[in-house]
């Protein structure tokens, strides 16, 4: 069983506030970003925009920008740390089923895309051919995005919507359908991986109420990515 939680009610309408706040540093980036392009008379703004190590970038500051706010969000909690999930320590013995299910979880999706003839995704063929410091793209996408995306997402707020009328259940759903639609880069079937993706990491949430094991599995999913696309 999971770690009970004993935190008040939470809002629907804040919490969907929230959400859109959380959004808000993506957006102001990508005008930012739109802005360098224009000043500095990029002429293919979107090719730009697309080259990995640009990608790296944003992630990075997108996380740097964004992870604060989650704070915020939870500096009236009892126990903040308790509240994300993030209390416990990381147990390798209690994370050693969700390492095989995971494993079990990248073997199936590697042989639907097999069976289905499913290439990389364009937006990692794209990364693996424009990125000029790999160093900076593993930190981004193998480091930095998992733990940026699980603690606003099966951390900050699974436990928001958990704590409304929409109930256990429903937070894994939400999060799970806005974990995918933040993936706008892929498309088709690999949408359906993404969602496969977020609802793995949200029943990993709510069986061990730890954050850092989805951490974890999200990590190695996207180590594994990397490997095949550079290896």
């Amino acid at each position: 069983m999971g770690q009970q939680e004993s935190q008040q009610p939470d809002s629907l309408i804040n919490t969907s506030l929230w959400l859109v706040i959380l959004y808000l540093p993506t957006f102001l980036l990508s005008i930012i970003f739109g802005l360098y392009a224009h000043q500095n008379n990029i002429a293919d703004p979107q090719a730009w925009f697309a080259d990995g190590d640009v990608i790296c970038l944003f992630t990075l500051l997108m996380a740097l920008f964004t992870l604060p706010i989650v704070a915020v969000a939870t500096q009236n909690k009892a126990n903040r740390s308790e509240y994300l999930a993030l209390s416990r320590p990381f147990s390798i013995t209690e994370f050693r089923p969700w390492f095989l299910i995971t494993g079990g979880f990248i073997a199936t999706w590697w042989l639907i895309n097999s069976l289905l003839g499913v290439e990389t995704p364009q937006s990692m063929q794209l990364i693996y051919e424009t990125t000029d410091y790999v160093l900076l793209s593993l930190l981004a996408i193998c480091v930095v995005a998992p733990l940026f995306e699980e603690v606003v997402f099966r951390g900050f707020l699974f436990s928001r919507f958990r704590h409304t009328y929409l109930g256990q259940s429903g937070a894994l759903l939400f999060t799970s359908v806005i974990f995918t639609m933040i993936h706008g880069q892929y498309q088709g079937i690999e949408l359906l991986m993404i969602f496969s993706l977020a609802v793995l990491l949200g029943v990993c949430r709510i069986k061990t109420g730890n954050v850092k094991n989805c951490i974890a599995i999200h990590m190695l999913n996207n180590a594994v990515a990397m490997f095949v696309l550079y290896v």
